[in-house]
C-alpha cells in the first residue's frame, strides 16, 4: 500500500508540473493563463494531498513556485517563500473535506490574504516604488489567488467524487 501511495504521489506531482508548464507551449494571454493554470495547480494540490498524503502535497508546494520562477512566471525570487506559505496553508486547510464555508471559501481567502500580505512585505522590504509592476504583483497575489483557489476546490471535489466511484 505504501508503494502504491508513493507511485501515485510521484505521478500526481509529475502531472502537476506538466499542467503548470502548459503556459510555455499553449499560446494564451497572461490573464487567461493565470486563471486556467492556477485552477489546475490548486486542483492538483488538493488531489495530491487527499490521494497521496500531506508529504507529497507539501513537496509540490515547494517545487511549484521554484519552477514558476524558473519559467518566468514569478518575477522575484523573494516571492518564492510567500507562494510556498500560501500554498502550504491552502493544503493544510483542505486535507479533510469539511462543510461548505471551511472547504470552499476559507482556504482560498486565507491563501489570497497571506500571499497578498507576504508580497506587500517583500515589495516594501525591497523598497520598490509604487509602480505598475508593484500593483500587478500585488493584484496577482490577491484576487486571482482567491478565484483559482475556489475553482481548484470545486474541480478537485468533482474529480475526487468520480475517482471514489471508480474504486
Amino acid at each position: 500500500m505504501q508503494n502504491k501511495k508513493l507511485v501515485l504521489g510521484a505521478l500526481l506531482m509529475a502531472l502537476t508540473v506538466i499542467m503548470q508548464s502548459l503556459r510555455l507551449v499553449l499560446p494564451m494571454p497572461p490573464v487567461v493563463s493565470t486563471f486556467i493554470i492556477g485552477t489546475l495547480v490548486n486542483m492538483m494540490l488538493i488531489i495530491t494531498s487527499r490521494i497521496s498524503g500531506f508529504k507529497a502535497a507539501a513537496l509540490l508546494t515547494i517545487l511549484l513556485p521554484v519552477l514558476a520562477y524558473m519559467q518566468g512566471q514569478l518575477l522575484l525570487p523573494l516571492l518564492i517563500p510567500v507562494v510556498i506559505a500560501g500554498n502550504m496553508l491552502y493544503v493544510v486547510f483542505l486535507r479533510q473535506k469539511r462543510v461548505f464555508v471551511f472547504n470552499y471559501l476559507l482556504p482560498p481567502a486565507v491563501k489570497a490574504l497571506l500571499m497578498y500580505l507576504g508580497a506587500y512585505i517583500v515589495l516594501s522590504f525591497l523598497q520598490l516604488e509604487n509602480s505598475v509592476l508593484v500593483k500587478n504583483i500585488l493584484f496577482a497575489m490577491s484576487v486571482p489567488q482567491f478565484v483559482t483557489g475556489l475553482l481548484g476546490v470545486v474541480a478537485a471535489e468533482r474529480i475526487l467524487v468520480k475517482l471514489n466511484k471508480s474504486y
